[in-house]
């Protein structure tokens, strides 16, 4: 791993540990129509994308889209006393790849809230660039634009190059753009996904770092 200079990551599930939270809006929003859900089935919905799971949820229970996608909103909002924390020794890994003279950066389908939440966790100042749902011509994983535009705009290449991810759409995005491929296995997504490395925690990744 130490071949690699520059380092996407994405945010939900690989930085932070949000898939509580997430979960519990969308379980709470679809309690608002009186369908009762439990937070492992939404999370295996979750896992292929947020708007994925609102959608499969909205035909199966023909709830209006935009209904449901309001009672999640307000859900969300309600919630944002509820932090989400990064997962242990990440910060610790942010800061070495920097030391080594790399580049760390964020890829995520979340939009504009992916600032606040990486400032409220101190992690914000470890990112050279952040690209999100907010940007205008921004393109959703698994399509590999995005990860195209970082490797261009900061000299990366396909073999120091690798997108760091808990999800089949993270690596999807890597394999498309023809780059290398970390797979964080959480307890939330226990699969074990064709990657270049794999790696359990990110105490792990700190080794692999040396």
């Amino acid at each position: 791993m130490k071949s690699i200079k520059h380092f996407i990551w994405d945010f939900d599930g690989t930085l932070v540990d949000t898939y509580p939270n997430i979960t519990s809006y969308l379980q709470k929003a679809l309690r608002d129509f009186g369908y009762e859900v439990s937070q492992t089935d939404i999370l295996e919905q979750m896992l292929v994308t947020i708007p994925h799971a609102k959608k499969y949820y909205a035909e199966l229970y023909s709830i209006e889209f935009e209904k449901l996608n309001e009672r999640y909103s307000y859900h969300d909002k309600a919630g944002a006393d509820n932090v989400s924390y990064p997962f242990p020794d990440v910060l610790e890994v942010l800061k070495r790849i920097r030391e080594l003279g790399g580049k760390n950066y964020v890829f995520t389908n979340r939009g504009a809230s992916v600032y606040p939440m990486l400032e409220r966790v101190g992690l914000i100042d470890e990112f050279d660039e952040i690209v999100s749902a907010s940007d205008e011509s921004f393109v959703s994983k698994p399509a590999p634009d995005s990860i195209l535009y970082l490797m261009k705009k900061y000299g990366g290449t396909c073999e120091d190059t690798a997108m760091v991810g808990d999800r089949q759409l993270d690596l999807s995005s890597a394999y498309a753009a023809g780059c290398k491929t970390i797979h964080l296995v959480t307890p939330s997504v226990p699969q074990q996904l064709v990657c270049d490395w794999r790696i359990m925690n990110f105490a792990e990744m700190l080794d692999l770092l040396k």
